[in-house]
């Protein structure tokens, strides 16, 4: 009777490892806005992610290049179609802003967060991951980030791919922009 019991806890036990989703670490080393498609671009060493966002959330990361932001990633996943959800927090860095700035930001959504007396601005985003093949001719970020993936055990990987030229970028062989257009609109942010 023991050795039964013991059995079926046991195999509960491996039952849920099985299915508990891997964790993929990953380094962010640059960030991208297609200001005509509102399109964000976010680059690690081999892999990129393309996220449609809202104008509002362009402007804030707009805003990054003049002010420093502290930017947080939480929950992100992969599933098996390679579509990628999760949650970018943006945090200026500096306590009490100016009055434009602050009004700036208040209109942008930004809301002041009582614990650690910052303004932060957070958002659930989702796109798809590519791979990269060849070297994409955007700046990178001076500090990579680093970010956990989860995804599935099962998972293999069928992302799309990225190539990359001097001149172009081509996304699945379908999409070619030339890089100029890309506006490569980097993310200057403060280092933790």
């Amino acid at each position: 009777m023991y050795r039964i019991l013991f059995a079926t806890l046991l195999l509960a036990g491996c039952t849920t490892a099985l299915w508990a989703p891997n964790y993929e670490q990953q380094w962010v080393n640059g960030f991208y806005l297609n200001q005509q498609t509102n399109e964000l671009v976010v680059t690690t060493r081999h892999k990129a992610y393309i996220f449609p966002i809202e104008s509002y959330f362009a402007e804030a990361i707009l805003l990054t290049r003049h002010f420093d932001f502290y930017p947080s990633f939480e929950d992100f996943k992969v599933n098996d179609k390679n579509q990628v959800t999760g949650r970018v927090s943006l945090t200026l860095i500096e306590p009490t802003p100016p009055e434009q700035l602050e009004s700036k930001i208040k209109a942008l959504g930004f809301k002041n967060d009582e614990l650690i007396k910052k303004y932060r601005l957070s958002r659930e985003i989702s796109g798809k991951l590519f791979t990269i093949e060849g070297e994409l001719p955007l700046e990178k970020l001076e500090n990579e980030y680093p970010i956990a993936i989860a995804q599935p055990t099962t998972f293999v990987e069928t992302a799309g791919k990225i190539v990359a030229t001097p001149a172009t970028i081509t996304i699945d062989a379908v999409t070619t922009i030339p890089s100029v257009f890309l506006a490569a609109t980097v993310m200057t942010i403060a280092s933790p």
